[in-house]
């Protein structure tokens, strides 16, 4: 019988095995090596243009700085001017509030029977103190202010009315507060149709 040893190409496998496994390893290195060396470089080319970029907009936005502080300024500018407006058009508006106020005091005042102490004004509400000979000219000067157009219907209420005695007379002194509609409020509210016969 023919004997082969074998020993010599088992090894020779094995070495050849271990040589192709070691090529292997080896190159698998250098392409994770060199696809890492890739993918770094790329992204450093790529944070390099965003930097530029980057800076390339800070320039523009620095540029434009000064055109954000116009900006600013005039939009102050025309807040403070539409304020100044708005004021102008309220005293426009009712310019002669004050006149026409003290107009119907002169027009409803029962005749030498009321003086007048002190006239006051707070957003529409008029407050009048003064003195008067009796309940009874009180009572008519209330009277003649509920039927006036320029005052809210319900609004005329005595505070206080008490005797006072001033030169040894005997007065009533009272205070009485309504509600004033200014004439451009008057003139917007709808008129009462007449009724023809």
């Amino acid at each position: 019988m023919i004997q082969i040893n074998l020993l010599p190409v088992q090894t020779k496998k094995k070495r050849e095995t271990v040589r192709q496994f070691l090529s292997i390893y080896l190159a698998g290195i250098f392409l994770t090596a060199g696809g890492m060396g890739y993918l770094w470089y790329s992204k450093a080319n790529q944070i390099e243009s965003l930097t530029a970029q980057e800076s390339q907009l800070q320039v523009e936005v620095k540029k434009y700085l000064k055109f954000e502080q116009m900006l600013k300024d005039l939009t102050k500018r025309k807040e403070l001017v539409d304020k100044k407006r708005s004021v102008i058009d309220g005293l426009q508006k009712d310019r002669d509030t004050i006149v026409r106020m003290l107009a119907l005091l002169s027009v409803e005042l029962p005749a030498d029977k009321m003086w007048f102490e002190r006239f006051s004004q707070s957003a529409g509400t008029i407050t009048l103190d003064g003195l008067a000979l009796s309940n009874e000219a009180i009572a008519e000067f209330m009277r003649n202010l509920q039927s006036s157009p320029y005052v809210i219907k319900g609004s005329v209420n005595l505070t206080h009315s008490r005797q006072t005695l001033i030169s040894n007379m005997k007065l009533r002194e009272f205070q009485i507060s309504y509600q004033f509609i200014p004439y451009s409020q008057l003139k917007t509210q709808p008129q009462p149709e007449t009724q023809k016969p």
